[in-house]
C-alpha cells in the first residue's frame, strides 16, 4: 500500500468513530510525521510512495487510541504553546491556545520590571510560567502544583527550554508555604468548570484529562477564589494577577474581584473567538 492509502484508511477509521474529518486528517498526518521524523513537506512528497516500514506498528496503535477519543497531545506526548514545544502527559492539562492570553498580558506588564518575580499557581505542564521565563531572561518563577506527577512534567519542560535555573517548583496548594518577597505578578489557569457540567464535557476531555485541573466546585469559581486569596499576602502593591476563567463567568468574575478591596479589575480580555477569557487584576493596596 502507498502511504496515501494508509493515511486515508486511518482517516476514515477516525471519522467512522465520530471524529470530524478535518480533525481526523490533521491527526493522522501528525502521527505519521512524528513517527517518521518528517516535516509536512516531506510527507506530501512521499505520499505516493510505498509505506515506510518504520511507520508500523506504532501508527496503527496511535490511530486505535485516537479512535477511543484519547487526545492527540497525550498520544504523541507533546503540544505546542506560545511557539514552544511542551511535553505533556495525562498528569497535566493539555495547553490550550486561549491560555496564551495569560502569557501575553503578563509579558506586557513585566517587560520593564527589572528581574521580575512571578508565581505560576497550578503550573501543570509549566506552559504559563516557563513561557514567560523563556521570553524574560531576567524573570524568576515559583511554580506550584498539588500534583507530584505534574511537577515532574513541568521540571522536564523547564530543562528542555533552558530555564530550569530560574524556576523553583513546589508541591503545595496555591502559594501555601511559599517564602520570599512579594511577587510582581501571579498567573494561573485554575480549574473553572462547574461540577454540575460534567455530563456536558466531551468524552475525550472527561475520560483523559485530570479532573483536579478541570472542575472548580458548584459554581466553577473555587480555584479563582483561591488564587485571589493567595494574592492577598503574596502580591506586591502595583503587582498583577492574571487569571483565566470559563465561558459565561465574566460577570461573576467582576463581582468576585470587586469584593476584594485590595484589587482593581483593569480589564477582561477576550480570546480569538470573542469569548471573555482572562481577568487582568492589579493590586492597589500594600499587603
Amino acid at each position: 500500500m502507498t502511504l496515501h492509502e494508509v493515511l486515508r484508511a486511518a482517516r476514515e477509521r477516525l471519522v467512522a468513530g465520530g471524529i470530524a474529518p478535518d480533525e481526523a486528517a490533521i491527526d493522522v498526518e501528525l502521527y505519521a510525521r512524528t513517527i517518521l521524523g518528517w516535516d509536512a513537506a516531506r510527507l506530501l512528497i512521499e505520499r505516493a510512495a510505498s509505506t515506510p516500514p518504520a511507520l508500523e506498528p506504532c501508527f496503527s496503535q496511535w490511530v486505535a487510541r485516537r479512535a477511543e477519543r484519547e487526545p492527540s497531545a497525550y498520544i504523541v506526548g507533546h503540544r505546542e504553546f506560545w511557539g514552544l514545544d511542551y511535553l505533556v502527559s495525562p498528569s497535566v492539562l493539555i495547553p490550550r491556545p486561549e491560555s496564551e492570553l495569560i502569557v501575553e498580558e503578563a509579558l506586557a506588564r513585566l517587560r520593564n520590571t527589572e528581574a521580575p518575580r512571578l508565581a505560576d499557581i497550578g503550573t501543570g505542564s509549566g506552559c504559563l510560567g516557563l513561557s514567560i521565563a523563556h521570553d524574560l531572561p531576567g524573570a524568576r518563577v515559583v511554580a506550584t502544583d498539588i500534583s507530584r506527577e505534574a511537577l515532574a512534567v513541568a521540571r522536564t519542560n523547564a530543562v528542555r527550554l533552558d530555564v530550569a535555573d530560574r524556576v523553583a517548583f513546589l508541591q503545595t496548594s496555591y502559594l501555601d508555604g511559599v517564602a520570599g518577597p512579594p511577587f510582581d505578578a501571579i498567573v494561573a489557569n485554575p480549574p473553572y468548570v462547574k461540577d454540575t457540567d460534567k455530563p456536558a464535557i466531551s468524552r475525550q476531555v472527561i475520560a483523559y484529562e485530570p479532573h483536579v485541573a478541570l472542575f472548580g466546585g458548584n459554581d466553577g469559581l473555587r480555584g479563582v477564589r483561591g488564587v485571589l486569596d493567595a494574592g492577598k499576602s503574596r502580591l506586591r502593591r502595583g503587582g498583577w494577577l492574571i487569571v483565566e476563567f470559563g465561558l459565561g463567568q465574566d460577570d461573576e468574575i467582576r463581582e468576585l474581584v470587586g469584593a476584594y478591596p485590595m484589587y482593581r479589575l483593569e480589564n477582561i480580555k477576550e480570546d480569538l473567538q470573542g469569548i471573555p477569557r482572562t481577568a487582568v487584576v492589579q493590586r492597589t493596596i500594600a499587603p
